[in-house]
């Protein structure tokens, strides 16, 4: 299995890819990100220490890995600035969010692809996810819930 995550310079794109490695259950990481000096840094990092972990090919660079991942997990977003709610970040991360949509249609995505969302505000972002991409609803995820439950029982 193959997953690709889009943001993977940033901090939660990195830690995403690190639970994946320490996990072992998937083949191939491929680190995208904006700052692709940032992502190679992320990727060698994490090459680096993967020997003790598992077998897996760690990589980074563009869009050309999107059409062969299995899973597309997007962590890519703009921050919220201070006393800027979730909501206040819909107009500018949903221009940047369609950006990248449109650059994974461009490049291909697989049909049976699953689209994993992290970006904030997740639930609009992840509906607009499943609007562009003509993928099932099923095949569309945001991390919302989760996260929400992760930060209660914290």
């Amino acid at each position: 299995m193959k997953v690709s995550i889009i943001g993977g310079g940033g901090l939660v794109g990195s830690c995403a890819a690190f639970a994946l490695q320490c996990g072992g259950i998937v083949r191939e990481i491929a680190l995208l990100d904006v700052n692709a000096e940032l992502a190679a840094g992320q990727a060698l990092d994490l090459l680096h220490g993967g020997s003790s972990v598992a077998d897996q090919v760690i990589t980074s660079g563009g869009y050309e890995h999107i059409p062969s991942s299995d899973v597309i997990c997007i962590t890519a977003g703009l921050r919220r600035k201070p006393d800027e709610s979730r909501l206040d970040l819909i107009n500018r991360n949903t221009d940047l969010f369609t950006s990248i949509l449109n650059d994974c249609i461009s490049a291909g995505v697989r049909k049976d692809a699953i689209v994993m969302v992290v970006s904030n505000p997740v639930d609009i972002l992840t509906y607009v996810a499943y609007d562009r991409l003509n993928l099932p609803a099923s095949r569309v995820l945001g991390l919302g819930t989760q996260l929400y439950t992760i930060r209660l029982r914290s």
